[in-house]
């Protein structure tokens, strides 16, 4: 059950409980006589859900509700994700390959250099996030095993090469070899080449060598490395931006010397060793690697025919397969270098039907034992692995998977058809078959070429389908940007299956056409777009009133101001979040004769004014909904902007609390301990859902970044939350798939950027669940029915009464309150064996006691608590948690336990005439982590400043947009004495290693917490002081130190 209460002007005073299950008959709810309109930012930032208010009016209210039976989620099937399970297991079987890069690298190995004795097929990416980039499958497919990086960060596999000549014999079975930037952001690359060798079922990656080789802008990452191959210990490396070959010795590491070839491409070294590469549109060979190093003069074995070729293998004949990415074809030749036939069939990529004998730039290629050739194809739409016979018949073909943060729309009038963007590269429309959970692509809607009208900055591809007047369109306002709302969009007409943009708004700076010289005179008076500051500030409509394609002068109008946040409703009007501080509205006037809607910049309505900016990186949109209902995913004046608002009639007429609007916010967040409690709300998945059954209210839904996603009506109850948050819920990495099955139980995981939710023709709702690119039926929004309204009279007496006996927001500040720890300083000396016995009379703090019970669903309830004392030149420290396991921690990242399980956490800072209240870490802050690897116990220490430490021996801790160094970190583990026993966890190390002489009386600022893991993760973090605790998914803000979060560590002799 939901309930609000609204006063007599339909405004939300109280937003009073939310889906909150209570037994069947007469309840009581209970009302304290508070509005909710207070949100305690502050509190916030602590992780505390804090959402104060004052007293009500006296007065006449109206308490409205919903009621429902359970809403559940079930899987259908998933689609352009190759696989089975087409998810990632904890086995690497499952899922397919690389999110953020298509397949590139393709090599054949036999049995006796795979891990499973049977022959394989290795396949690699360039960079991948979360999934495998690189993987093994068996030679119908089937997914073997894989890797999410190989010899770095970011890189995967984007080329592998065998060693023709003594594979066996060195004990290596490939070698890969990738490129990637030496130090973030620095502009210069280095060549990581790495070894695989089997061990057990799997490869142990081993590394050769680094080697730095110069700078180059970003945009040019997967330009620079451009071939590999091995003989004889002898990589052969191609570098086309460099114009080289760099030969390395394998087994030594270091580079023997490098060569000049134009333009060098693929590199194959045959069983004989002889060294053959593509340079420029020709394939030339060397008798020898000795041959070549000595400079001779290569032989051009293919001299004609070739445009643009990538890579090339020979078969067991002495014949030449090349990938030619011209003709989007392999070419096959003789050992002569004549030319045999072609696979595939050639033409451009282009946009309209798909064609599975088409491939689209073919990269790596290999031919296995059944004499099948494998092509990867180095494209988005789609990202495809084809394989075909020799002679150019297409046997099968591996498909996916979707990009990082998923995605895919279901067609709300024709479900058998969905839809997928790929960021802004284009968009796939996919057949699906219902019955056998079955799926193929069928056409590519959109794919822009260079002669193409350019989208303004970062505008995904269309994938929301709209059908109006007979008509099918397309938008992408709600999948360009994977956090909130998009300052720009576009709408997109069907031309016989093709989409072409005909209507665009929003923020003209963001659009770059908008900034050449004849678009001057439709600029407002001031406004230079090519000026980075309050003067470029001016919103555009565009409209391609004769339909050419192109954007000309009299189909733009411009109006001064700051621009957030655009949608695109059912009947093509624009929304727009905030227009210099107002929600407004476009609505089309008329329409083209073909189709193409007509909008008047004096037209606009105005939905509410007083718009406040973003809270944080999360939403800024706007749904208009039926019966005048408008949402909008920000705070209006005199609100909080910690609000999501509803507006009717230009005014707010209820707000809900949304304490962590976006992403960045999330990861202050707590776990939810409330119905109803919104985390990390990003942005919205489709437009409103309207029922033909009148009982039924209109829904919307939104994104939470914590892998969960909340569903409202479109007058403000709250209905659901669908998934689970990624704390405390399994991760969806099951390991096989079942129709039908239950996974509302699951979390959709952190950052999963881009679900979707679409009411088919059936009346029956379904998600795309984001990441998976899998459907998902939600039953039970069905039985939602409106509970019959009542009022409720609240006199003057009443509020005297409930002030009297109510407790009041004071309760939610007294968290904040500074907290103390009491560190006992023991008479005698504590055992080390987990058991409680030397701290019964010793002070404890709460570290974690969250958790909630619902009706039908169990969430535990969390109950840990920590205690310190010292005894001679020691510290000792004792947990108790009720969790067995909680230590338990891969240690994959050496330096980095905390990013891959479970630990205990000591925060110091041992000076105690250091600033209390300081943000940074000083001299003397250091940071004591204590965990399980193998069964046996880790101790390191994190020192952020250590005077005189030199810059280079600092360790950084890094992110894509965030380093934190620290001078320190040391290995402690021999210094430790730990024992655990039944969830209780003892600790003892010097204090001589802490840097501390405690005595009786001193006061230094500390914390004391926990590191929750799972899957080898590190999923949580929970301390007694510090509350802003939610990210675990950014190294540096996990790594770094904050003593002003920090409470006070009291050493008192032991009484």
């Amino acid at each position: 059950m939901t309930l609000v209460i609204d006063d007599t002007a339909d405004v939300r005073v109280r937003n009073l409980v939310s889906e909150t299950w209570y037994p069947a008959g007469d309840n009581v709810v209970r009302w304290d006589g508070l509005n909710d309109l207070g949100r305690d930012a502050d509190a916030a930032n602590h992780g505390i859900y804090s959402v104060s208010g004052n007293f009500i009016n006296p007065g006449k209210y109206r308490v409205r509700g919903i009621i429902r039976n359970e809403i559940s989620a079930h899987y259908e099937f998933s689609f352009n994700y190759a696989g089975s399970p087409p998810w990632g297991t904890d086995d690497h079987t499952g899922g397919w390959l690389a999110n953020h890069s298509p397949p590139q690298a393709a090599l054949y190995l036999p049995g006796k250099l795979s891990p499973n004795s049977s022959p394989i097929i290795l396949l690699g990416c360039y960079v991948s996030e979360g999934v495998d980039g690189f993987a093994w499958v068996d030679l119908k497919g089937k997914k073997l095993g894989g890797k999410k990086w190989i010899g770095g960060a970011w890189t995967s596999a984007p080329f592998i090469a065998a060693d023709n000549f003594n594979s066996a014999s060195s004990g290596n079975s490939a070698y890969v070899a990738s490129i990637w930037e030496a130090t973030k952001l620095s502009g210069k690359f280095e060549l990581r080449l790495n070894a695989l060798s089997i061990y057990k079922n799997d490869f142990k990656v081993i590394e050769i060598g680094k080697y730095p080789i110069g700078a180059f802008s970003r945009s040019d990452l997967t330009k620079v490395l451009s071939g590999l191959g091995v003989y004889d210990n002898i990589a052969v490396v191609s570098l086309i931006k460099k114009n080289q070959l760099i030969f390395i010795d394998t087994k030594q590491g270091h580079i023997i010397d490098s060569l000049h070839i134009e333009s060098p491409k693929g590199v194959m070294i045959d069983s004989t060793g002889r060294l053959m590469l593509l340079s420029g549109n020709k394939l030339i060979g060397f008798k020898s690697i000795a041959d070549a190093l000595k400079g001779a003069k290569p032989q051009v074995i293919i001299g004609t025919g070739l445009d643009d070729p990538f890579a090339v293998i020979e078969d067991y004949r002495g014949n030449f397969y090349i990938t030619n990415r011209e003709t989007n074809t392999v070419k096959v030749f003789n050992a002569k270098g004549g030319f045999l036939n072609e696979v595939g069939t050639p033409g451009p990529s282009k946009a309209g039907k798909y064609n599975p004998l088409h491939m689209n730039n073919p990269a790596g290629l290999c031919i296995d034992e059944k004499q099948q050739l494998w092509v990867t194809e180095e494209d988005y739409l789609p990202k495809r692995v084809s394989v075909w016979t020799l002679d150019g018949k297409l046997i099968k073909a591996f498909y996916g998977p979707s990009k990082y943060g998923g995605g895919g729309t279901l067609d709300p009038s024709n479900k058998n058809k969905a839809y997928y963007s790929e960021s802004e590269k284009g968009t796939m429309e996919f057949t699906l078959d219902w019955q056998g959970g079955k799926w193929e692509v069928a056409n590519i809607n959109y794919r822009p070429t260079p002669d193409d009208l350019k989208l303004p900055l970062r505008n995904a591809a269309p994938e929301t389908p709209i059908y109006f007047n007979g008509r099918q369109y397309f938008t992408n306002c709600y999948t360009s940007n994977p956090t909130n709302g998009h300052n720009t969009a576009v709408l997109f007409i069907d031309r016989d299956g093709v989409l072409v943009p005909v209507a665009a708004m929003g923020k003209a700076a963001d659009w770059d056409i908008l900034k050449q010289d004849q678009f001057k005179s439709r600029l407002p008076e001031g406004v230079d777009l090519k000026v980075d500051n309050k003067n470029n500030a001016a919103f555009f409509i565009w409209q391609d009133s004769n339909a050419n394609g192109h954007v000309e002068p009299e189909e733009v109008a411009c109006l001064k101001g700051p621009t957030l946040g655009i949608t695109i409703m059912p009947d093509l009007s624009f929304c727009i979040a905030s227009l210099n501080g107002s929600a407004v509205k476009f609505s089309p006037l008329t329409f083209t004769d073909k189709g193409i809607p007509q909008y008047n910049l004096s037209k606009l309505q105005i939905l509410s004014a007083g718009v406040l900016p973003p809270a944080s990186s999360g939403g800024a949109q706007v749904l208009s909904a039926t019966d005048g209902w408008n949402i909008l995913t920000l705070g209006v004046k005199p609100y909080s902007p910690l609000s999501i608002s509803g507006i009717k009639d230009g005014s707010v007429k209820w707000t809900y609390p949304d304490l962590w609007p976006g992403l960045h916010a999330s990861h202050r967040a707590p776990v939810a301990d409330q119905p109803g409690m919104l985390i990390g709300t990003t942005r919205l998945l489709g437009e409103v859902l309207n029922f033909k059954n009148p009982q039924m209210p209109s829904l919307w839904a939104i994104n939470g970044n914590h892998g969960n996603v909340y569903i409202f009506t479109d007058d403000g109850l709250f209905v659901t939350t669908v998934f689970r948050d990624k704390s405390i819920a399994p991760n969806w990495r099951m390991k096989t798939s079942q129709r039908n099955m239950r996974v509302d139980t699951l979390t959709l995981g952190e950052e999963n950027f881009f679900p979707t939710i679409t009411k088919t023709a059936d009346e029956k709702v379904y998600m795309v669940d984001g990441a998976r690119s899998s459907i998902v039926r939600l039953d039970g929004l069905e039985t939602i029915r409106r509970l019959s309204d009542s009022f409720v009279e609240v006199l003057p007496i009443d509020i005297q009464k409930i002030k009297a006996g109510t407790l009041t927001k004071a309760t939610n500040q007294n968290q904040l309150k500074a907290k103390m720890l009491d560190v006992t300083i023991f008479k005698s000396k504590p055992v080390i064996d987990g058991v409680l016995a030397d701290w019964n009379n010793a002070p404890w703090v709460q570290i974690d006691n969250r958790g909630f019970t619902m009706k039908r669903t169990s969430l535990p309830v969390y109950d840990v608590s920590a205690s310190l004392g010292v005894y001679g030149d020691r510290i000792y420290g004792m947990y108790c948690t009720g969790e067995p396991s909680l230590l338990q921690n891969s240690g994959e990242m050496p330096v980095a336990p905390f990013k891959t399980g479970g630990a205990l956490d000591l925060m110091i800072g041992t000076s105690s005439k250091a600033n209390p209240n300081r943000g940074a870490p000083v001299a003397g802050d250091c940071r004591l982590i204590i965990t399980v690897v193998n069964n046996k116990p880790m101790a390191l220490l994190y020192r952020a400043v250590v005077p005189g430490t030199p810059a280079d021996k600092r360790v950084p801790f890094s992110s894509p947009s965030n380093t934190v160094t620290f001078d320190r970190v040391d290995d402690v583990t021999s210094q430790l004495e730990f024992a655990a026993k039944n969830g209780n966890y003892e600790f003892s190390i010097p204090l001589s290693v802490i840097g501390i002489k405690p005595y009786n009386g001193l006061q230094i600022k500390g914390d004391i917490g926990i590191l929750r893991g799972k899957d080898g993760q590190t999923v949580s973090r929970i301390y007694w002081s510090n509350k802003a605790t939610g990210l675990t998914s950014d190294v540096p803000s996990e790594a770094m130190l904050t003593p002003n979060l920090w409470g006070t560590f009291i050493f008192k002799d032991q009484k």
